[in-house]
């Protein structure tokens, strides 16, 4: 199955159904991958001030991790999680997990400075340590 755009510039532009699509306003179709349209879906709604709750599974995707360490963040009060009514699953804000992501990120590269600033001070820094310090940057 698959659907047929019929705006002018897109006129007879044919998307495969299961595949996913971005048309601009003046009708340029972009195909996405999975990844990429999640990602633009959750930009947009942001954006428009929604949020949309993923699965545990679904955060990992987004953070590039297993599920099982989304879980244990979800345990250890990092990540804010409601219950799903239905099914009992955690459920998560896209919006917190970006938060999270972003946090995270900002945490590893502050004790990354700190690691170089020690390693300075013990002189780790010799011209022979040198690549094993650059291999971090």
């Amino acid at each position: 199955m698959s659907a047929v755009l019929e705006h002018p510039h897109t006129k007879g532009t044919t998307v495969t159904m299961g595949n996913r699509a971005l048309v601009a306003a003046d009708g340029e179709v972009t195909e996405l991958s999975g990844e990429a349209f999640e990602a633009a879906l959750n930009a947009a709604l942001g954006v428009m001030g929604r949020h949309r709750m993923v699965t545990t599974g679904q955060a990992a995707k987004l953070l590039n991790c297993s599920p099982r360490t989304v879980a244990r963040i979800l345990d250890s009060g990092r990540l804010p999680f409601t219950r799903n009514g239905e099914t009992g699953r955690r459920m998560v804000d896209v919006v917190d997990v970006m938060d999270y992501q972003r946090l995270e990120r900002e945490r590893m590269q502050a004790s990354l400075s700190a690691m170089r600033q020690a390693a300075q001070e013990i002189a780790m820094n010799d011209d022979e340590l040198a690549s094993y310090v650059a291999q971090f940057d």
